[in-house]
């Protein structure tokens, strides 16, 4: 491009850049004469005293401040407290799903079992090398974050030849107890069942436990969902389960929905020859749909169907996504799934040279801040146990009792109480109080200083090339530098009861009149002869447009003199306003 096209380009993106701005100091003036916002036409009214403008921009500013800070409490409201939790009236169970039940034994481990497969598989029949390796493989049914270091000491007293190629999972499925051997007796609804046949195998950080109504149950290779419910009914003849450990053990009661994991603690611990009877209620709370109008961070809580969770797509809950963080902050760290956790296709399950890893980074994987985007279910059910009875006298009936307390007729519900709708409502109303804003006050805003604005600098470009010219041409105002008190003469006053001469008056009208008309007269030529000939040529080309300086309330009109008012303070002049 040549220099000279550059050249002109520039000026002409400044000229163009100039006017725009003049065409929004113009558009500013007609927004506050014109606008509807309360007070805000009296601050750029011409004529009014300077104290009474600032009394209105005082009034329009603490009415300003005040709807804001009212939104921004009501804002702060909707963001952080837009639900309530209440009972719900209207709600009658037919059906009660029982809690899952897990049994945890204190020795999860089958010692001959171990042995056996170490003295027959991993040692080539050599007793003190499967005398080494037994330990190793009986800590793997417990294996967790906690002991991992101790894990990985037992390995290192064995060759690595041995068990480098050992899959740690399977191996703990190998020497585990079996059900058989961790429950003797069990009842449901005060009828015999068979205890293995209700009971699954889990594995998870809590070792290899069994448990009753599991989301799911665990083998060497996978984890799989589990069978369906077990239902309590109103008319059944006991809402209770009973069980007989064969050894000390810990009992984990909490909802079905839920994945067994470290997020859950024992709620009961029990030792040979005890009797222990827990009393459970049970407390659900759902969330209407209304609230999905909400983000997560306002209602504090996600729905089933709104997150899918990679390794545990079935459904949302917070055990579920607490499970896969840690699993993911294992893989990102050590390249590989515990052995506890659900085996994954694409990851290798992490074997003994893994150890290592997983306990320079179990803060890492398992501190909870680590997981905040985990958020509790918008559905969620919770069983309290309100009485523990443990009784240590050796008795002939010895076991656990779960039971329910009453029959669970109790549901809360967590709807919206502030949503979109009443935030709008309620900040239409503070800014209509306070400021007499609407929503067609915010897009009169946007039309006068956008398409307004615009439109004058192609349109009526004229008028402000004319504008900004006579302001150019308008000189300074002068500055008095003395330090005099100002005095003002005023006229003498006519005697009590003169006559007053209304000829001479009109004549002196007149003659102002003929005074500032000529005036006029001469700066119109003196600025027309300084007018560049361009402008000159935009003025005889230009078309009857709309004068938009002709409705600014008379702003360019002349002062009049009002021939019927006069005192002792002589001649007043007036604009287009009265005070």
């Amino acid at each position: 491009m040549p220099k000279k096209s550059v050249k002109e380009w520039a000026i002409k993106v400044v000229e163009t850049l100039t006017i725009f701005r003049r065409s929004l100091i113009f558009q500013t003036k007609e927004f506050f004469q014109n606008s509807t916002l309360h007070g805000v036409r009296y601050i750029a009214e011409s004529g009014r005293p300077v104290g009474e403008k600032f009394m209105w921009f005082c009034f329009t500013t603490i009415g300003a401040v005040t709807a804001l800070v009212i939104i921004m409490s009501l804002w702060e409201k909707f963001q952080t407290n837009p639900t309530i939790t209440g009972l719900d009236t209207d709600f009658h169970n037919q059906n009660v799903v029982f809690p899952s039940t897990i049994v945890c034994p204190e020795i999860p481990f089958d010692h001959d079992k171990a042995y056996d497969w170490a003295y027959r598989t991993l040692s080539n029949y050599d007793h003190p090398t499967a005398t080494m390796i037994a330990p190793f493989l009986e800590l793997l049914t417990s294996l967790n974050f906690y002991n991992v270091n101790e894990a990985y000491a037992l390995s290192t007293s064995v060759s690595a030849n041995i068990l480098k190629e050992i899959n740690l999972r399977e191996a703990a499925f190998k020497v585990h107890i079996s059900c058989e051997d961790t429950l003797t007796e069990c009842k449901y609804r005060d009828e015999p069942i068979t205890c293995c046949t209700h009971f699954d195998r889990v594995y998870t950080e809590h070792g290899i436990c069994f448990a009753f109504n599991s989301r799911f149950k665990s083998d060497a290779k996978e984890d799989v969902n589990g069978a369906a419910p077990h239902d309590l009914y109103e008319t059944d003849k006991k809402w209770a389960l009973y069980f007989v450990p064969n050894g000390t053990a810990k009992v984990f009661i909490f909802s079905n929905e839920e994945y067994f994991g470290s997020d859950f603690n024992a709620q009961i611990e029990w030792e040979d020859n005890q009797k222990v009877e827990a009393r459970i209620s049970k407390k659900n709370t759902y969330t209407t749909d209304d609230a999905r109008q909400l983000t997560i961070g306002q209602r504090k809580c996600i729905f089933y169907d709104e997150v899918k969770l990679q390794y545990f797509p079935e459904g949302y809950t917070f055990s579920s996504c607490m499970k896969e963080c840690r699993m993911k902050r294992a893989i990102k760290f050590c390249k590989c799934n515990p052995p506890f956790y659900k085996p994954i296709p694409s990851v290798p399950t992490c074997g003994v040279s893994d150890l290592l890893c997983l306990e320079k980074n179990k803060a890492n994987i398992t501190n909870i801040r680590n997981c905040m985007q985990c958020e509790l279910s918008c559905s969620k059910t919770v069983f309290n146990i309100e009485k523990l009875i443990k009784n240590t006298e050796k008795t002939d009936d010895t076991g656990v009792l779960v039971e329910f307390l009453t029959w669970p007729i109790i549901r809360y519900k967590r709807e919206v109480l502030f949503g979109w709708v009443d935030l709008l409502v309620s900040f239409g109303g503070i800014a209509s109080l306070f400021l007499g804003f609407s929503l067609l006050s915010g897009v009169e805003i946007i039309y006068y200083f956008t398409l307004r604005a615009c439109c004058m600098v192609y349109k009526n470009r004229q008028e402000l090339y004319e504008i900004e010219e006579e302001i150019k041409r308008r000189p300074p105002p002068a500055i008095n530098l003395s330090l005099r008190i100002m005095s003002y003469v005023s006229k003498p006053a006519p005697a009590a009861g003169a006559a007053v001469d209304h000829n001479l008056l009109r004549n002196n009208l007149k003659s102002k009149q003929r005074n500032e008309k000529s005036i006029t007269l001469s700066k119109r030529n003196n600025f027309n002869m300084n007018v560049p000939e361009k402008i000159k040529e935009l003025n005889r080309r230009r078309k009857a447009d709309k004068d938009y300086t002709g409705y600014s309330k008379g702003l360019y009109k002349s002062t009049k003199i009002i021939p019927q008012y006069n005192d002792s303070n002589g001649d007043w002049k007036y604009g287009q306003y009265l005070p």
